[in-house]
């Protein structure tokens, strides 16, 4: 038969365990509070560590009420269990990267450089780190315009073949297009939020 010390010990792993995902401070001082609670309540009626393990509450109660509380009060996010967040600087450089792979040569570097594009965009469009107005500049900069130039290039009435103007125009549009790419994951950087 398990003595009162660890019935309440086991308790307290268990609300340890539901709530992992709180910051470490905030689930220590839960813990000791609940551990503070249940000492107090033995002193006063010995031998009823049952009763009052079920007064005190479920764990996973005890997790959502402690979650909700300080999602609700305090000013740090709560994560979700199992949810990773990538570093801040990977959609960055995924947009450099997707910039550059393109002009290296071949047609396995230009997909693999979309591929790229596209993975910083949905992660820059998942991220907690900017508000939706930086999302948009940022991705403006970095996406859309060089997008745009790319485009344009192809239907721009400079001469494409056989022209001495072609190679200024084009490194010119490469030179572009690659700033316009820095100056967007500049401004996502120097406007990221520290979560």
């Amino acid at each position: 038969m398990k003595t009162d010390e660890t019935l309440t010990r086991e308790y307290l792993a268990a609300v340890e365990r539901e709530t992992s995902t709180l910051p470490a401070a905030a689930r220590q001082e839960l813990i000791a509070d609940l551990g503070e609670h249940i000492e107090v309540a033995l002193a006063e009626r010995p031998g009823s560590v049952h009763e009052i393990l079920r007064e005190v509450g479920d764990p996973r109660a005890i997790a959502a009420t402690a979650l909700q509380e300080l999602g609700g009060t305090a000013g740090v996010p709560v994560r979700k269990p199992g949810r990773r967040r990538s570093p801040v600087w990977l959609p960055l450089v995924l947009l450099v990267v997707g910039d550059v792979l393109p002009y290296l040569g071949g047609i396995a570097l230009t997909w693999i450089g979309f591929a790229a594009r596209v993975a910083a965009v949905v992660i820059v469009c998942r991220a907690r780190c900017w508000t939706v107005a930086q999302k948009w500049t940022g991705l403006t900069l970095a996406v859309i315009v060089p997008v745009v130039a790319h485009v344009a290039w192809y239907f721009s009435p400079v001469p494409h073949h056989g022209s001495s103007a072609e190679p200024v125009a084009r490194w010119t549009l490469v030179a572009v297009v690659f700033l316009l790419t820095l100056a967007g994951a500049g401004w996502l950087w120097r406007n990221r939020r520290r979560a």
